[in-house]
């Protein structure tokens, strides 16, 4: 049985979201406010924490299929820039300026346009 996702859970994912469509200067900004300005992956990391709530909101209709599609997207290119083999993903010069972080960003934009959509289309309580 899923667990029901809180309004708070729901914020931190797309707020994770939200860090990989930042432009490349403000996500080093965040590693570093964060102590490791080098740590490029905790960008991704912080995305995939927080993806088991996807399965479980999507049970409880808390995600349009718009909504899920974009992130799993999301997903997807993430886990194909991951692994030893592409450890040069990972890196500031990477994040500055790789087509795979560029497409990261489309993509996260994408997912937070639906998002906004979704919130557009729910009626008013």
């Amino acid at each position: 049985m899923p667990k029901s996702v809180s309004d708070d859970q729901l914020s931190t994912l797309w707020d994770a979201v939200l860090n990989l469509a930042l432009p490349a200067s403000e996500q080093l900004a965040i590693l570093e406010a964060a102590g490791d300005g080098r740590a490029v992956d905790e960008l991704a990391l912080d995305y995939n924490d927080n993806c088991w709530i996807v399965t479980d909101a999507e049970s409880e209709n808390q995600l349009t299929y718009d909504e899920l599609s974009a992130l799993r997207s999301l997903d997807r290119k993430l886990d194909q820039m991951s692994g030893e083999a592409n450890s040069g993903n990972w890196t500031i010069e990477a994040l500055q300026s790789y087509d795979c972080w560029k497409d990261v960003r489309r993509l996260a934009v994408a997912a937070l346009a639906m998002r906004q959509i979704a919130k557009v289309k729910k009626p008013a309580a």
